[in-house]
């Protein structure tokens, strides 16, 4: 065992870079979990059903927070990320729309399907994304 060899631990991100990663996977998380209850709900186990609803709040509220932390950090976050979270968060809310109103199952799982990629897509673009260059563009890897 060499030791004369220090190893050096990763320099933490930028702490917006924090907030906006945190704030995307803790979307996505919600986002997993409404599927998991609705694909349980649908195969047969009905009390999920109650799960997926009360999930459904949380998703919405933690939707809406996720997008003011973006445009809070628009600067940092860059055009694709606003533009990212602010339509989850439109989606959620058209999602836990059609739920309440019931009667529009097909639409509401495939809209479910749809939310769950661009959340996908949210956390991908988020923890791939740079802080912007002094005076310049974000740049994304």
């Amino acid at each position: 065992m060499n030791h004369g060899l220090r190893t050096r631990l990763p320099a933490l991100p930028h702490p917006h870079l924090i907030w906006l990663r945190s704030a995307a996977t803790v979307l996505l998380s919600c986002l997993i979990a409404q599927a998991g209850w609705a694909s349980a709900f649908l195969g047969g186990e009905g009390r999920y059903l109650d799960h997926h609803r009360v999930g459904a709040w949380v998703t919405l509220v933690v939707a809406v927070l996720s997008a003011i932390v973006y445009v809070v950090l628009r600067r940092s976050a860059g055009p694709v990320n606003v533009g990212l979270a602010l339509a989850v968060a439109v989606a959620v809310t058209v999602q836990a729309t059609l739920g309440e109103l019931g009667g529009h199952r097909a639409l509401h799982i495939f809209l479910g399907v749809l939310l769950t990629m661009l959340g996908t897509a949210l956390t991908s673009w988020t923890y791939r994304h740079r802080m912007p260059e002094e005076g310049g563009a974000p740049v994304s890897a």
